[in-house]
């Protein structure tokens, strides 16, 4: 079972994911059925000597393996365009793209080290460099709706930057910067993984996704990280920021 989607593009990821699952059970369906009718026909009890020419029954037998290439070649396809809408693209292309549409759009640098994420916010006026930045541990918080740009990179050894809510991952790499786009649809706080071997505390290294709704972004977007918000979206999850940016 996958984990909620809430980025709008998360369903070309799923897709592929579904498609790929039952791909595999059908194929292995079908190529156990083959295997065992292959043992059972041609078996040496019943043709003591080779063939001379090739049987209509395995004339069928290669049809099958035909449309099975062309489901491999569909499956390719697929997962090739999913790859190239998500990371090839580049993101100065895609920012363009969303400026041209006059869509909303956020950008945060993720920074990577033993054992957690730091980020940082260019604050009210959305340049950074200037004296409104900000900094949290652990901790991204995006408007629902909007295109979000993250900026990541590495202050020690390999992450790997994972949401899979969002269906999001990407690899943070020493002394370079590399960069991710999506786009979430649904408030709620979700959790950011490092899905890659980073040392003994790997497992501690945990952060969290809080979507807010657009006017209580601004708002917490004014004070923050200094004063304390409550957000109830759900019943069974009371979103809370502190100071310091810690969530609970």
């Amino acid at each position: 079972m996958l984990p909620q989607d809430i980025s709008q593009h998360g369903y070309l990821v799923d897709r592929v994911i579904k498609l790929s699952i039952w791909g595999i059970v059908v194929v292995g369906i079908v190529s156990f059925f083959i295997m065992f009718y292959i043992l059972y026909k041609f078996r040496r009890t019943k043709n003591p000597f080779p063939l001379s020419d090739v049987p209509s029954g395995l004339k069928k037998v290669i049809f099958i393996d035909y449309v099975m290439i062309i489901f491999d070649l569909i499956l390719l396809f697929m997962s090739t365009w999913a790859w190239f809408f998500f990371f090839v693209r580049p993101v100065e292309k895609i920012k363009k793209e969303v400026q041209e549409k006059g869509e909303k759009f956020v950008e945060v640098r993720v920074i990577g080290r033993q054992f957690f994420w730091t980020v940082e916010y260019p604050g009210r006026d959305g340049v950074f460099g200037t004296q409104d930045d900000f900094k949290l541990g652990n901790l991204l918080v995006v408007p629902e709706g909007y295109n979000v740009f993250v900026k990541l990179t590495s202050g020690d050894v390999l992450h790997s930057f994972f949401i899979p809510n969002a269906r999001i991952k990407y690899d943070v790499i020493p002394g370079r910067e590399t960069h991710l786009w999506f786009k979430p649809a649904k408030v709620g706080k979700y959790e950011i993984a490092c899905a890659e071997l980073c040392g003994a505390m790997h497992y501690r290294m945990k952060g969290y996704l809080v979507v807010l709704k657009e006017q209580d972004y601004k708002m917490w977007l004014d004070s923050a990280p200094f004063s304390e918000i409550s957000f109830d979206y759900l019943d069974d999850d009371k979103i809370k920021f502190v100071k310091g940016g810690e969530v609970r």
